[in-house]
Order: structure tokens, then C-alpha cells, then sequence
């Protein structure tokens, strides 16, 4: 019995699932952790202005990873084999990525030229946006898809304790936001030095590709591209439209309950990442043990979330005191209504990110993407008058919703299910 435990321990799925919490613990729960002094410092509004920053920087880095995670970590898995095609692969990706760093950098100028904000900070964007791009170019997929993940979250683990004591040691009041920021950049810049160096150590030196070898990547890359970008433009757009209506204290409370909810949600993550590349590797028929796999691993992922949302429904008050202070209790109707969303978000996230894109069903999982996010921003435009920060957790759930739906549909008609 002891050697079959041992053996399970041993098991790469679940090795790679600790490493990735590992990862998980040092990109989003060790923020939560110092979140009760950040919000105690910078208070209210001043985690708004940053929180609204870092969103920003969140569609930057979803911009410039082009949808790579999703397709790229499926095809390392499988031509890992084969060091030549995989360098060759490699200097496509990150050929394309150079590419996209002007677009990066023009759409931070017109976020600070258009967004109130980001007028009176303009050094919140170029802090968010260099740390962003640093991240975008950090070789995660080719580590998810060759199976080390050990090496991530180690070298994020190591990076980001440095950021946030840098944090602990010079954040000491409402004006210095814009230093949270630049910890978090320069830990991305380090963490993106280190296994940028660490991947050319296996594989050796490559060469980015010719322009028409990059085109082929935009070909292949379109729909990932899509399923990545659709719902962090939709999410985008609605905060910075809320930003222009709602005081800056309301910010603040929608911010303090978004890190919450992020830090959770985010929690089921690392075990779906770590089975994605298994999934991709094994391939899929309708009848195969890939089926079986996926389902097991929604009940897993729903049961998980269930349990999140109603520890943050029953405990909402205690939670709000602990890790943001008195000063967020009018948050606590906003972060119940964020932990509706979470089971949603964790069905939605199997059936689309693991079943239709091991299925090859990548222009479908788009357009129902397309759709919801549709939907989702008109929602936020019809309830965000009526319901002012309640309007975006609102909206999610019905961009989940109606994305369950869809896809539901695609997989009974293709029989699927």
C-alpha cells in the first residue's frame, strides 16, 4: 500500500499539479496574503487606480501571448521529441511576439491619453505594460509542454517573494501604488531572464523565423488567439467604462472583492494546466479514455468550486476584515455575487479550454466566446446605471451561463458528450 501511495505521489500529472499550485501560490495567493497590508496602506481609492493598472496590463499580456498557451504547449507536447522542430517552433513564437510589442505599446498610449486614470498616472500604464510584455515573453508553454513544471514554479516562486519584499520594505502610504507595480514588472523581467536562459540550455540556440513562417503561426494561432482575447475585451472594456461612472472609493471596494474572487478562482487552475498537455498528447476520438478523463476531471473541478462559493457567500464579512479591512465592508454584496460565478467559471473552463480544444474544436469554442462576450457587455452597459460595481460580477454570470449553454450544444451535436 505504501509503495502504490508513493508511486501516485510520483505520478507526472500529479507532481506537475503540485508544482503549478506552487506557481499558483506565488503569482496569485502570496498577493492575497500581502493584499491586507496594501489595502491597509494605499486604502480604497488607491488600490482602485492600481487594480484598474493592473487590469490593463492583464489584456496587454493576453495580447501578446496571442493565444500561444492553449496551442503552443499542445504542440511542444507533442513534437517534444524532435529538438530540431522544436526550434523552429520556438523562434516562430517568439518572432511573432517582437511583432506585437509596437501594438503593445500604441495601445498603452491611447489608454493613457483616453482613460481619466490613467491621465493623472501615466507611469502606471508604462510600469504595467514593461512588465506585461516581459511576461508575455517568458517561455511557460514550452516547460507546460515538455512536462517540467518544476522548473516554473521554482524560478516564480524564488521572483515573486523578491517583488513582495520589495513591497513589505517600501510601500508605506496612499502615493506609492506605482511601486507595487514596479516590484511586480521587475519580478516578471527576472522570472522571464531565467527560463528564457534555462530553455536555450536544453534545446540550445535558436533563430527566429522568416515573416512568412510568422504568418503561419498567425494561421494557426487565430482561434486560440480569440478564446483567450474575447473575454479579457469584454472584461476590459467594463471596468474602465465603470471607472468613468463610479466614484474612485467605489473602485476601490469593486478591486478589493475582484482580488478576492481572482485569488480563488484561479485556485482550480494549476491541476487543469498541468492535464491540458496530457490530454493533447493522448489525442481524442469519441470513444477513447480521453472522454472519460475530461468528465471525471469536470466533476473534480465543479465540486471544488462549489466549495469556494459558499465559503465566500457564508464568510464574506470575516473574509472582507481579515484581508482588506473595515474600510471594504460595502464590498461584501459584490464579492458574494463574485463567488456565484466561480462554479460557473470552473464548468465553462473544462468543457471549452479542455474539451473542445483537445477536440480540435477551436473556431466553435471562438464563436461562442464571441457571442457571450457580446452578450456580456451589453449586460454591463444595461445594469451598470441600476446596479453600479454589482453590474460586473452580474455580467459574468450570464457570460458564463450562455458560454455553458453553447457549448453544451456543440458537444451534442458533434456527439461529444
Amino acid at each position: 500500500m505504501v509503495s502504490k501511495f508513493t508511486q501516485n505521489i510520483r505520478h507526472p500529472l500529479v507532481a506537475n499539479s503540485f508544482y503549478l499550485y506552487l506557481a499558483h501560490f506565488a503569482d496569485y495567493l502570496l498577493l492575497l496574503l500581502i493584499l491586507p497590508f496594501i489595502a491597509r496602506v494605499l486604502g480604497p481609492s488607491a488600490l482602485g487606480e492600481v487594480g484598474l493598472a493592473q487590469t490593463f496590463g492583464l489584456f496587454i499580456l493576453l495580447l501578446m501571448e496571442f493565444g500561444f498557451p492553449l496551442m503552443a504547449t499542445r504542440q511542444v507536447a507533442r513534437i517534444k521529441d524532435d529538438v530540431k522542430e522544436l526550434k523552429d517552433f520556438v523562434g516562430e513564437l517568439f518572432m511573432f511576439k517582437l511583432i506585437l510589442i509596437p501594438v503593445a505599446l500604441f495601445l498603452s498610449f491611447l489608454a493613457i491619453c483616453a482613460v481619466p486614470v490613467f491621465k493623472n498616472n501615466p507611469h502606471y500604464i508604462l510600469i504595467t505594460s514593461f512588465g506585461a510584455i516581459f511576461q508575455s515573453l517568458s517561455p511557460i508553454w514550452f516547460f507546460q509542454g515538455i512536462e517540467k513544471i518544476r522548473t516554473i514554479a521554482i524560478s516564480k516562486t524564488v521572483f515573486r517573494i523578491l517583488g513582495f519584499l520589495i513591497i513589505f520594505y517600501y510601500v508605506r502610504s496612499s502615493q506609492d501604488g506605482w511601486i507595487i507595480l514596479l516590484a511586480y514588472s521587475l519580478s516578471s523581467v527576472l522570472i522571464c531572464g531565467y527560463l528564457l536562459a534555462y530553455m536555450t540550455n536544453i534545446i540550445g540556440r535558436f533563430h527566429l523565423s522568416s515573416f512568412k513562417k510568422v504568418w503561419a503561426i498567425f494561421r494557426k494561432t487565430q482561434y486560440s488567439f480569440l478564446i483567450t482575447i474575447l473575454p479579457a475585451i469584454y472584461n476590459n472594456l467594463g471596468i474602465i467604462i465603470l471607472s468613468t461612472i463610479v466614484t474612485p472609493l467605489q473602485l476601490g471596494y469593486y478591486y478589493g472583492a475582484a482580488r478576492i474572487h481572482r485569488a480563488l478562482n484561479t485556485l482550480y487552475g494549476p491541476v487543469g494546466q498541468a492535464l491540458y498537455p496530457h490530454l493533447a498528447s493522448m489525442g481524442y476520438s469519441k470513444n477513447d479514455q480521453t472522454k472519460k478523463v475530461i468528465k471525471k476531471f469536470l466533476w473534480f473541478m465543479f465540486g471544488i468550486a462549489i466549495l469556494f462559493c459558499m465559503s465566500i457567500y457564508f464568510f464574506a464579512h470575516p473574509l472582507i476584515q481579515v484581508l482588506l479591512g473595515p474600510e471594504f465592508f460595502a464590498a461584501e454584496k459584490t464579492l458574494k455575487l463574485f463567488g456565484v460565478v466561480l462554479p460557473l467559471t470552473a464548468i465553462s473552463h473544462v468543457l471549452g479550454r479542455q474539451w473542445l480544444m483537445v477536440a480540435n474544436y477551436e473556431r466553435q469554442y471562438s464563436n461562442i466566446l464571441t457571442i457571450a462576450s457580446l452578450v456580456g457587455m451589453i449586460s454591463i452597459i444595461v445594469l451598470i446605471k441600476p446596479f453600479g460595481i454589482l453590474s460586473i460580477p452580474l455580467s459574468l454570470i450570464i457570460f458564463e451561463s450562455l458560454t455553458i449553454v453553447l457549448i453544451l450544444f456543440i458537444l451534442r451535436q458533434n456527439a461529444l458528450w
